[in-house]
């Protein structure tokens, strides 16, 4: 969650949610491991119409693009990309209480499972970020879907407003590149505590970004910052009206069905309290705290960072020399020499000349070791083995491995979507709009983590929210109290969590079912970033196929770890 590193393509991949079907096997949960690894590893180390059977498509020709595909108030699919897709671009309301301001179009992807009829039950797999595409992910996954989900189910995926083909689309720096560059490198001086002045130096850079934004806004693109996430669980409950009444089904009786991870789970807890008699089925993977969220102040997001960090000596010690290259005697020893290593570079840089190998001359710092930590967090099964190599390399001077680290999710800002979501979600109650806020939120983050705390509030950027002035109305605004209200929703809700995830802690995951009376919180026991993105089990995913067919999960499951790292890597990295 949070930082949008991968690639994105009009056919590409992205951040996965998913869940199960009837019946799951080893094989299912590894296939689904390894394909999220291969897909997000790239990322992540430089840091969910039917076809023709199930329904009548409106075109035998296949398109490529979503530009060709005309949008509409109705659904309507088109054959796109392969013979397993199909296409809509769904025409909804910018503002669903002042429709005279017009529409936009949001891009859904469908495809159905081997077994899946015309009235077979989508289930939306809703994507991550702010700003990942489900469009992608979809594609991504094609191959594996449906024997992961069930192949009796359709799969439907789509991108967010304001998210690749979908509108509103909002590039602040309209086509400046050299401006964007020239702001990426003003902005991104290192951890927040890198030197006495770089705190400073990124708050007020990121008021640059803000005129810029607000600029475009004024200039290109008027409904820009109408992308909200409230506003998105309108267009979800537009698009399952639509799809009902398709099917010749009271669309007023329309209720969603979907799997969400990371950010996803924010939309799908806002949907369920604006709606919460809409809801068939909602799994909620890996949770931010939705209130922090929406106040631009995720300050207890770094509660189990150093938990995670610890558990690369314990699992690296338990593995053996043979499987971890930073093997050491004891926990405690390499934990002290990963210390050693943190304090070398913190004050001494190491410079990598090239001139060996007539190569480009880099200096390798400290908070190009800080990103290696943050961005291994997500992955532990697939990144603990390669952290163990650069620390072992860099224990006998060899710093190659830590090369552009820092640059790589620094300079990672191509595309605002994730960024204008987040801010036109927050612009009301944003408790990051002054420089001592900021202070407050680096120090606070900085006391709580020691391994990841100083690079946390540079890498989330939640501070290029400061200058931006959304003006939104009310109805696209989330009203407080916000997220859950206490509500029962019309199907229980299920909350899942791996035991340890660094990014967004199990006690959000806790909180957030409190709020839903009627839920349940599933556990599986794994360190990292989802469930799902990490493996999983069989447990978990059948528990999770039978909330699907109607089983709520008793209370206080945890399911055994199915994934080791060092131990059980799944692909060759």
């Amino acid at each position: 969650m949070y930082k949008q590193l991968a690639s994105t393509r009009r056919t590409g991949a992205n951040c996965i949610t998913t869940q199960g079907a009837h019946k799951t096997t080893d094989s299912v949960t590894r296939h689904l491991l390894e394909a999220t690894m291969k897909r997000l590893v790239k990322a992540v180390i430089l840091l969910t119409s039917l076809g023709c059977k199930a329904t009548c498509l409106q075109s035998l020709s296949v398109v490529n693009d979503f530009d060709n595909i005309e949008s509409s108030a109705n659904l309507t699919w088109t054959p796109c990309f392969d013979d397993n897709f199909s296409c809509s671009r769904l025409e909804v309301p910018l503002d669903y209480a002042n429709k005279s301001l017009g529409t936009t179009s949001i891009a859904f992807l469908k495809m159905a499972g081997k077994n899946a009829t015309a009235e077979s039950q989508s289930i939306v797999i809703v994507p991550g970020g702010p700003g990942g595409s489900g469009v992608d992910l979809l594609f991504s996954y094609k191959d594996f879907v449906g024997t992961a989900l069930g192949e009796q189910y359709n799969f439907v995926s789509f991108d967010p407003r304001g998210v690749n083909n979908s509108g509103p689309s909002l590039d602040c720096f309209s086509g400046n590149t050299e401006a964007r560059t020239a702001f990426n490198k003003l902005h991104s001086t290192g951890i927040t505590n890198a030197s006495t002045t770089s705190l400073s130096e990124q708050y007020y850079s990121s008021l640059i970004y803000g005129e810029w934004c607000n600029a475009a806004i004024e200039k290109e693109s008027p409904f820009g910052y109408y992308v909200t996430t409230p506003a998105v669980a309108r267009d979800l409950l537009t698009f399952v009206e639509a799809e009902a009444e398709a099917a010749g089904r009271t669309p007023s009786d329309a209720k969603l069905w979907a799997y969400a991870s990371s950010y996803g789970t924010v939309l799908g807890s806002t949907f369920a309290s604006m709606f919460p008699d809409r809801l068939g089925r909602m799994v909620l993977d890996g949770i931010p705290d939705a209130e922090q969220y929406y106040d631009n102040y995720w300050i207890d997001s770094v509660d189990q960072m150093d938990e995670a960090i610890e558990t690369f000596s314990t699992f690296c010690h338990s593995a053996g020399a043979e499987k971890c290259s930073f093997w050491g005697p004891s926990p405690a020893n390499i934990t002290a020499r990963l210390d050693a290593i943190i304090s070398t570079l913190q004050s001494h840089p190491m410079p990598i000349s090239g001139v060996q190998n007539n190569g480009v001359p880099a200096l390798v710092t400290y908070s190009d070791l800080k990103a290696l930590f943050i961005n291994t967090l997500y992955l532990p099964v697939a990144l603990f083995p390669q952290m163990a190599d650069i620390l072992h390399q860099l224990e006998g001077g060899d710093a190659s491995g830590l090369v552009g680290r820092f640059e790589s999710i620094a300079l990672g800002l191509t595309s605002d979507a994730g960024t204008i979501i987040r801010c036109a979600d927050s612009y009301r109650r944003n408790k990051l709009s002054t420089l001592e806020e900021w202070k407050g939120f680096v120090e606070g983050s900085v006391a709580r983590s020691k391994y990841v705390g100083d690079i946390w509030p540079i890498f989330l950027e939640t501070i290029l929210c400061t200058a931006m002035r959304p003006e939104l109305p009310d109805s696209l605004v989330i009203q407080e109290p916000s997220v859950g209200l206490n509500r029962s929703t019309s199907f229980p809700m299920l909350f899942t969590s791996n035991t340890i995830d660094p990014i967004t802690p199990l006690s959000f995951a806790q909180n957030a079912s409190s709020r839903f009376p009627g839920s349940v919180l599933l556990l599986q026991e794994a360190v990292g970033h989802t469930v799902v993105e990490n493996g999983g089990s069989t447990c978990y995913f059948a528990y999770v196929q039978g909330y699907f067919a109607g089983l709520v999960p008793p209370a206080n499951i945890t399911c055994p770890q199915a994934y080791v790292p060092f131990i059980d890597s799944p692909i060759n990295l």
